[in-house]
């Protein structure tokens, strides 16, 4: 081979491949230029749009007969050029790597030695910053957004820093690339979290970790549509004092949303949108179109919440879902909002959840919400109070009450659960009760020495108290033939189970045959326990 040929091919990875296939065109592709001219800038730059640009510009960055401005200007240059046929090619020929028919072939910034890796690494560190920083290009008349050069810098700079093993050794260097990534998102976040790019914000965020997200509290306003995107990357990246920012940054927000101005300031556009689609509303109308749209835009802030949580959330949502002039949908949005959340060393926030659940004014949706949180925390705080609940005169409130009591007790303790259920038939309880409360008991938990669940519930088949009994034979409710024995002798009690109104919704009857062994069934009214024995426990029997 001649030396000029040597000398152009130096200690390339190129040499490495034998001077074939993809290498081999390459050097040849230069071989004129460096017999007869030097390869200048402008070469450089005119390769960043030509067909065997890249490979040219390989061989300029790899070759160490090349000035080192020029091969700097030569990896500058693999960064800006265009893709060819749809593709990028940056990242194979600068980093990753690239195969062709004599195999594969590193990058170029992995061919080059350590200490001229470090040294390009140096060299193109500020270039690339400054390429980062750039503004965002402003929109253009018909509101599309043009392409955004400063993509392929930061494109190249994550890559760099994220290489394993690593391209950046220096941690100053690293720190400054980083620094300028998450600046560049910040910059115009909502656009660029969604913006054609190979390495995606939520991918560069997760990289650098919670410095990249100290910026987003900032950005979370009433204005801001990606503000369900913020609290993830705050929920999974956020530092303690970034999250408290994001919780207090949402309830802002959600205070605004939830006021009259936000009020006054709607309802004119929601108005102008009805004439545009030429929907004619009268003010009431109107008025309930607003109320709607507030409603959604609560519920996406509650949403939000949920991932971030935090005091300031904790004690916004406690206090709206206690609203009794809010909506339900909206008060249940805020208690899910806090799920898993509420602090159980906090006393005042189980008094202010216990509160609305014991409101006879809460609405069944929200109360259930309430009691899914009180669930969340531990029984010693939780089931005294519960247990306050079981006299009230809304059978479903004591039902929802009853039924995380018993998700939570032993058997050993299914005396003191019985003791607080109605004594006699003066006190509404649902049909529902006793039999939904039987399935609970048969799945309570059984710690070591404590009776099994149908050993606990056979002495309360024989208590006067009515609503134990019930639920005694409740246990027996969809249980074994074998055990309609011991179900039996209630078949003729005469007590009456407990009356309920109408409106009560309590349901005191059973489907039964309109004839022995008919198919045919007719609802029966269930007056005395005897008539739950016989119609509802006993036929429901069948399990071998």
């Amino acid at each position: 081979m001649a030396p000029l040929m040597r000398a152009i091919l130096g200690r390339s990875i190129w040499a490495r491949a034998a001077f074939s296939g993809l290498a081999l065109a390459g050097v040849l592709a230069l071989a004129p230029c460096v017999s007869g001219c030097a390869v200048s800038e402008s070469d450089v730059h005119r390769w960043e749009s030509t067909e065997q640009g890249p490979r040219k510009l390989y061989a300029v960055v790899t070759h160490d007969k090349y000035a080192w401005p020029l091969r700097v200007e030569a990896a500058m240059s693999l960064i800006r050029m265009k893709p060819r046929g749809g593709k990028n090619l940056t990242m194979p020929y600068l980093i990753e790597g690239v195969t062709d028919d004599s195999g594969a072939h590193e990058g170029a910034l992995i061919a080059l030695s350590p200490d001229e890796r470090k040294r390009m690494v140096e060299s193109l560190a500020p270039q690339l910053v400054q390429g980062i920083e750039a503004p965002p290009p402003p929109k253009n008349p018909d509101g599309t957004t043009p392409p955004d050069p400063s993509v392929l810098y930061k494109d190249a700079a994550f890559a760099m820093i994220s290489h394993d093993p690593p391209i950046v050794t220096d941690d100053k260097i690293k720190a400054d690339l980083s620094t300028a990534i998450t600046q560049w998102a910040m910059a115009d976040f909502e656009n660029r979290l969604d913006v054609s790019q190979q390495y995606g914000v939520e991918q560069t965020f997760r990289f650098i970790g919670p410095a990249s997200v100290k910026g987003l509290p900032a950005l979370l306003t009433e204005s801001a549509s990606k503000i369900d995107r913020m609290a993830a990357l705050i929920h999974d990246l956020g530092d303690p004092d970034t999250k408290l920012k994001a919780s207090q940054a949402l309830v802002t927000i959600a205070k605004k949303i939830d006021s009259q101005d936000w009020i006054n300031k709607q309802t004119p556009l929601v108005q102008d949108a009805d004439n545009r689609a030429g929907q004619k509303v009268n003010a009431d109308q109107l008025k309930a179109q607003v109320k709607q749209y507030q409603d959604q835009e609560l519920q996406k802030i509650f949403s939000a919440m949920n991932k971030v949580g935090g005091r300031p959330v904790i004690d916004y949502c406690l206090d709206f879902a206690a609203g009794k002039d809010k909506s339900e949908d909206s008060r249940k949005a805020a208690l899910a909002a806090i799920a898993g959340s509420v602090d159980k060393n906090n006393a005042q926030d189980i008094n202010r959840l216990f509160a609305v659940a014991a409101d006879d004014a809460t609405p069944d949706g929200v109360r259930d919400l309430a009691f899914q949180r009180l669930g969340e925390l531990p029984k010693e705080q939780v089931v005294p109070k519960l247990y306050q609940l079981f006299g009230t005169q809304k059978w479903k409130v004591r039902w929802v009450a009853a039924s995380l009591v018993l998700k939570t007790l032993p058997t050993s303790s299914l005396g003191e659960f019985m003791s607080h259920l109605p004594g006699s038939p003066a006190t509404k309880m649902g049909m529902t009760e006793p039999i939904s409360y039987g399935g609970l008991i048969a799945n309570m938990a059984q710690p070591a020495g404590a009776p099994k669940p149908r050993d606990a519930v056979m002495p309360f088949l024989s208590t006067k108290a009515v609503g134990a009994k019930l639920t005694a034979l409740g246990f027996f409710y969809n249980g074994r033939k074998a055990d309609i024995a011991v179900v039996q002798s209630h078949a003729d009690d005469a007590e009456a189970v407990p009356k309920c109104d109408q409106a009560d919704d309590c349901g005191w009857q059973c489907d039964v045959p309109k004839s022995p062994g008919s198919a045919d069934k007719e609802s029966k009214e269930i007056k005395t326990v005897g008539d739950f024995t016989k119609y509802c426990v006993i036929p429901s029997m069948n399990a071998p």
